[in-house]
Parts: C-alpha cells; sequence; structure tokens
C-alpha cells in the first residue's frame, strides 16, 4: 500500500503579519490558576533575507504549577516565504507553514533522532508546506522510565546534538516542570509561544508531532493515552510517522476508530535508508566499553564521557 498522502484543508486566506521593527519591555511571568492563558504579543525585528532572529519569547502566564522557560526562535526560518513570493510575510494562498515537535526521552539523543527531523522535513516541503523549524522536547523527569538520566543531562544532550541542525531547536519546558507533562500540552504550547511572538498567525501555522511507528500505534493501545487528547493531537494538529522496517502503518491506522477518522492529517514517511540506530543500543554499548562513534555526534560522545554517564546498570 502506498503512503498516506495529507489532504489540505479548506481553502483560506492566510497572511503572515510581521510586525514593526519596535522594542517593547520585556514580558514579565505571572502566575494565575488554571489552564495557561494567550500572552499578548510582542514585536519582533525581521531582517530582509535569511533567518529571522526573534528574541526568545517568555510566555508571560502560566498556571501555578508550571515553571516558565523561553522558547527558543533562533532557528525560526521564512527566507523561503520571500524566496517563493517575493514579499516577506505574505504567504501564497493556501501556504502552511511547519514546525515539528519531537517529544521523548532522549536518553541519549542519536543520529536516529536528527534523521527523522529529516526524512519529514523532505516529505513535507514535497507536497508544499513549508518546514520552518522543529523541536526537540526532552521527557520530563517525572516520565518514569529504566535508566532515564536526569533531565539536566538530557537536555545538555540534545543541545549537543543539535547544534549543528539548521532548523532544530531544544524546547526545555517540558523537562523544567514539576511533573509530567502530556504530549497535548506542549504541542498547544509551542503553538501559542510562536503565534503570539508576533512571528506568525495561526492560521499560516500548523505544528506537527513527528515520530515513529511505534509512537502511532500506542496511540491505538488502550490505557496509554487519553482518547480526547489523542483526538485533539490528530485533528487540531497533525502527525508526521516515520515508517519502520516491520511495522504497517495502513493497518495501524485502520485498526483504530481515532487514526481512522484523521488518516488525512496523518502523513506516513518512507525511510528509504534503514536506521536501526536507537538510545537503548547506544547505552548497552557505552556500558560494554564499546564505541559509539557515528551513532551520535562527537560532541554528545565527549560529554557522556566527561560525566560518565550510562556506565552502570543504576
Amino acid at each position: 500500500m502506498k503512503p498516506i498522502r495529507a489532504v489540505k484543508a479548506r481553502p483560506v486566506q492566510q497572511t503572515l503579519v510581521i510586525p514593526r521593527a519596535r522594542v517593547r519591555q520585556p514580558l514579565r511571568s505571572s502566575l494565575l490558576p488554571s489552564r495557561p492563558l494567550p500572552p499578548s504579543s510582542s514585536s519582533i525585528p525581521c531582517p530582509i533575507g535569511g533567518h529571522i532572529t526573534p528574541r526568545r519569547f517568555q510566555h508571560p502566564v502560566m498556571d501555578s504549577g508550571f515553571v516558565d522557560a523561553p522558547l527558543p526562535m533562533d532557528k525560526i526560518s521564512l527566507s523561503s516565504v520571500q524566496e517563493s513570493t517575493g514579499r516577506i510575510g505574505i504567504p501564497e494562498r493556501n501556504q502552511m507553514f511547519v514546525v515539528l515537535l519531537s517529544a521523548g526521552s532522549f536518553n541519549p539523543p542519536t543520529y536516529m533522532h536528527l534523521r527523522l527531523f529529516e526524512l519529514a522535513k523532505d516529505a513535507l516541503e514535497a507536497q508544499g508546506y513549508i518546514v520552518i523549524g522543529g523541536y526537540m522536547s526532552p521527557a520530563n523527569d517525572a516520565y518514569r522510565k529504566k535508566d532515564l538520566l536526569p533531565s539536566i543531562h538530557r537536555v545538555h544532550l540534545c543541545e549537543l546534538a543539535c547544534r549543528t541542525s539548521s532548523f532544530v531547536m531544544v524546547d526545555t519546558w517540558e523537562a523544567k516542570q514539576n511533573s509530567y507533562q502530556r504530549t497535548l500540552t506542549v504541542l498547544s504550547r509551542i503553538q501559542s509561544s510562536l503565534c503570539h511572538s508576533g512571528l506568525i498567525r495561526k492560521e499560516s501555522l500548523k505544528v506537527m508531532l513527528l515520530c515513529g511507528s511505534d509512537l502511532l500505534e500506542s496511540f491505538a493501545t488502550p490505557g496509554v493515552w487519553m482518547l480526547d487528547q489523542v483526538r485533539t493531537i490528530c485533528r487540531d494538529f497533525g502527525i508526521v510517522c516515520i515508517r519502520r522496517e516491520g511495522k504497517d502503518i495502513e493497518k495501524i491506522i485502520s485498526s483504530d476508530e481515532i487514526l481512522q477518522e484523521n488518516k488525512n492529517n496523518i502523513f506516513s514517511v518512507d525511510e528509504i535508508v534503514p536506521n536501526q540506530i536507537s538510545s537503548t543500543r547506544v547505552r548497552d554499548c557505552i556500558r560494554r566499553g564499546l564505541s559509539v562513534k557515528y551513532l551520535t555526534p562527537d560532541e554528545v560522545i565527549d560529554y557522556i564521557k566527561d560525566q560518565k554517564l550510562y556506565v552502570s546498570d543504576s
């Protein structure tokens, strides 16, 4: 069966508005009950061409149980908009900009994690989308998993891993919270932060969950996910699923009611060059004293050695 191709939504007039390059006082964090509320927008200087380099956006209003953390935007790029339209901030009719989110333990991050972003970017841009950024969101320490390093290490490892990427960044918000955070919360927070930064309008932005077929399969596993959140993720955000060997994505989708309902918003991407690198295998090699060079960036390897990580089963 051929990979699923997403069908674009009903045509709407989309306009990307770049605010005036003026300086405002930095937003201050405030704490209010209930869910995070939309922050007031802030103006961001927009240079002509190349990367747009806005301030790191501080989400101003968070639940009293949340820890504030800025969303990095230094690699968000809109240069392709100018190339395709000749005018910055004015997207073509029905043009959608995509930001990818990969949420996981990244224990440690590997070249496989980075390859997922590249595969997804190629597939989406082949269908007319413009991928303007991507985020790795390391799981909170409350995510109980064997051998999970403290988030302070995993966040730094991710920052080292994506240092050479032109569009992948690390969002530390999830890792810094005092409790486990669900994927939908992270997706919503990224979308809200980007839109209220003044960088891009919500109707022109699509924040999509990037995952492997194992995670997609877990959507259909009873008790793993909240069904209403699965539906919201699939319907309002979308999924880019990288097909791994031995997994039938079409069968996974057709066997689940929610996935089937939203199949047009789920992209399946073939992994033309099979990649069997996994964090588990990297950890195992380190414990056995074997080389992990070319499985993960050298900077990651150096940090692991310096900090003596993964050298025991504890």
